[in-house]
């Protein structure tokens, strides 16, 4: 057992031959319509020393198993803005990425509620926090979702839904 941990721990041997691979940073997206690489993802969690951790329900309001905003346009649209960057294999359970604990992509049945309003702030860019802000350029769209969301979970916690 212990010869297997020694091996376990080896620095691996050099690949002369490995292409040098850039990563993206974390404030990288890709142009619209693409999405992160599923390799490159997790070459990004693991060069990032993440570590898996468990999402919840932060919305405060319960699952609909056939909840409408599953079709709304804004919330796809803001979906595939997210899975083009990079931010996207830190949250992303399946990844193993660590910071799901913030919001998850794999969260059912709709991945925002996994998100707290003060993160979904600050991921709108409506906070001082512009290093964890979607780094995308049509910031006003997401503030206008982040605005219906805010809209939408309080007439949920007020009993007006």
């Amino acid at each position: 057992m212990l010869t297997l941990l020694v091996l376990a721990c080896a620095e691996p041997a050099a690949d002369d031959s490995a292409p040098d691979v850039h990563l993206p940073g974390h404030n990288d997206c890709l142009p619209e319509g693409q999405e992160m690489d599923l390799d490159v993802c997790r070459a990004v969690v693991e060069d990032q020393g993440r570590y898996p951790t468990v999402s919840e329900n932060k919305s405060g309001d319960a699952p609909v198993v056939d909840d409408p905003r599953k079709d709304d346009p804004e919330l796809r649209w803001l979906t595939s803005e997210v899975k083009r960057c990079t931010c996207s294999c830190c949250h992303h359970r399946g990844l193993g990425g660590a910071g799901v604990y913030f919001w998850d992509l794999d969260w059912t049945p709709v991945w925002t509620d996994s998100a707290s309003l003060w993160t979904l702030g600050v991921f709108s860019g409506t906070t001082d926090n512009d290093f964890q802000t979607l780094p995308i350029e049509d910031l006003e769209r997401v503030q206008a979702w982040y605005q219906g969301e805010t809209d939408r979970r309080r007439a949920v916690e007020a009993g007006e839904e």
